[in-house]
């Protein structure tokens, strides 16, 4: 007599096992693609620019592309505002144009106020000068591109001076 329940209750235990209510296991979720390449112009290591500046910087994600990226102060007070205008920087990447380096960086530094260039000794060398009334500018050459710096004017919060050393660190580190 037993001998007929056991194969019964066997089957009846496989299928109630078939039977639950548990959801069947979900496949591993795809981990999140990372955050698309910035534009070949947002050069700027912000971080170290904010350490030497006192001020943030954010690049402008709607006019950045390969050949320019503006970048934005911001601080306690309205962001941008130099007194005479909106403060920026700007980077823009360029052909070099001429096949000896240093004939690209001396054409650029026309634009340089007397006597205010400095050479940028690290890295792949470049130059930075005061320009425009006080601003900063500053230029290097990697590879086939010239890479300038301009600051549209002196934002609150910063001085000239610390505009030029943070732009000498960024053209020392481009690579």
């Amino acid at each position: 007599m037993f001998t007929h329940t056991l194969p019964v209750l066997a089957a009846a235990a496989l299928l109630a096992g078939c039977t639950g209510t548990s959801e069947p296991a979900q496949p591993d979720a795809l981990p999140p693609a990372p955050p698309p390449a910035p534009p070949a112009a947002c050069v700027l290591d912000t971080a170290k620019f904010a350490a030497t500046t006192g001020l943030t910087w954010t690049p402008d994600a709607t006019t950045a592309s390969d050949t320019r990226c503006v970048y934005d102060p911001s601080r306690a007070a309205p962001a941008g505002d130099a007194g005479d205008g909106p403060a920026f920087v700007a980077v823009d990447v360029a052909p070099a144009g001429a096949a000896n380096p240093s004939d690209t960086l001396d054409s650029v530094a026309g634009l340089c106020e007397d006597n205010s260039r400095a050479d940028v000794t690290a890295g792949g060398g470049g130059f930075v000068c005061r320009f425009q009334g006080g601003s900063v500018f500053g230029a290097t050459v990697r590879g086939d591109r010239l890479v300038t710096l301009a600051a549209s004017a002196v934002p609150l919060g910063t001085t000239a001076a610390r505009l030029v050393t943070a732009f000498g660190e960024q053209l020392g580190a481009l690579r």
